[in-house]
């Protein structure tokens, strides 16, 4: 199904003059960096239909899918997809491709959902990371590492959203030429420094330190090393709390183990909002923080720093390709719980060069994770995978 050739001299400038593509957009489940995307792509003049893999019990967006998007309905809904579904997902798959004759697939993450396109030989196929499939899932068994080959075997080109992943990519053997580091970036227009110092008087945490944390809790994302970081530094600087944003599968043991250490009134949670309002909790923290064991390019970390909340962040590398240690903020060794505490500390001795630390970090999220910029190297991708 690859398309005839095209002249795609001066693409990146010409995107407006391309012809209108049909796009086969297929994700895992409904998520906000599905909203992000999906909403960007019905701004094009492109056609964009959205396959989704999985329906979640627990709900992660809860906007409308964006006007314009056609959603495919092509199975029941599921909560779970097991290996042995694919034989028949695959046929049906087929099937859709076969009524919508796209000009193109974009699909990801790559073991669960990349998959279907590359098993019936669709072309082109752009397949696209979202860091944990490459990080983490790839290395789980040789089920999970023979999927993630395949997939790449069969992609015309690949996405990834920071260097770490790319260079992991490099190592199964796929084209460097045909892989763009796209960091998926933020809305700049929303998330950018604010005076919040009145609704930090309204909840009276003025004088503490005011720690926000909005990673999924789940085990990849190091939820447990976040509190017991919090816990460690609490013990010895009683005047900081943290908002917990969000939730996830650790819920129970989450909310076990602040009420087992009495700290009800020093960690708050927060549930989901909306980024209007998240702008706002991010702009009213002093520090981010992030926990986590996996990464990519992670758009939290990018709207705190984009916010001017100075980041706190594990040591892996894809979080140190955006905070240089003691410059955007500040690093801790991976998994351990008495190194983040001592930097918990750290900061708060020295919250007087929270703001010249938070300035640099906005300069880098305004640099490298401007959605709005980020967004045209993907129409430029389609445009060089359709010419």
């Amino acid at each position: 199904m690859r398309l005839t050739a095209r002249s795609c001299a001066g693409a990146c400038c010409r995107i407006n003059q391309e012809r209108k593509l049909r796009i086969l957009y297929c994700s895992q489940n409904y998520s906000p960096h599905d909203h992000r995307f999906l909403t960007a792509l019905s701004e094009t003049e492109h056609e964009v239909h959205w396959l989704r893999l999985e329906q979640d019990v627990r709900r992660q967006e809860a906007r409308p899918v964006p006007a314009g998007i056609r959603p495919v309905i092509w199975r029941e809904d599921a909560t779970r997809t097991a290996w042995t579904d694919y034989p028949e997902l695959k046929n049906r798959f087929r099937e859709v491709v076969r009524r919508i004759q796209p000009d193109l697939v974009h699909a990801g993450p790559l073991q669960r959902v990349a998959l279907l396109p590359a098993m019936i030989g669709f072309h082109p196929l752009l397949s696209m990371s979202w860091g944990f499939d490459i990080m983490e899932d790839a290395y789980r068994d040789f089920i999970w590492s023979a999927a993630t080959r395949y997939v790449l075997k069969r992609s015309d080109w690949f996405t990834a959203d920071c260097q770490t992943v790319r260079e992991k990519v490099e190592g199964y053997g796929f084209p460097p030429e045909r892989i763009t580091i796209f960091p998926w970036g933020v809305d700049l227009e929303i998330f950018q420094p604010k005076d919040c110092r009145y609704e930090r008087s309204q909840i009276g945490y003025e004088d503490d330190l005011l720690i926000m944390h909005t990673r999924s809790w789940e085990p990849r994302y190091g939820v447990d090393v976040a509190l017991e970081g919090f816990w460690l530094a609490y013990r010895q600087n009683p005047r900081m709390r943290m908002l917990m944003m969000g939730g996830g599968s650790q819920e129970r043991k989450v909310k076990q183990f602040v009420k087992e250490k009495g700290l009800e009134e020093h960690i708050l949670f927060c549930g989901y909002k909306e980024n209007e309002i998240l702008a706002k909790y991010y702009c009213a923290a002093d520090v981010y923080l992030s926990a986590s064991h996996i990464d990519g390019s992670s758009v939290a970390l990018m709207e705190a720093m984009a916010c001017g909340c100075v980041p706190l962040v594990s040591d892996i590398p894809s979080n140190l390709e955006w905070v240089r240690d003691g410059q955007e903020g500040w690093a801790f060794q991976d998994g351990n719980p008495e190194s983040l505490a001592e930097r918990i500390l750290e900061i708060s001795r020295s919250r007087d060069t929270l703001r010249e630390h938070g300035q640099l970090a906005h300069q880098k999220a305004r640099q490298d994770a401007n959605w709005k910029v980020n967004f045209a190297k993907l129409l430029e991708i389609y445009s060089k995978m359709t010419a």
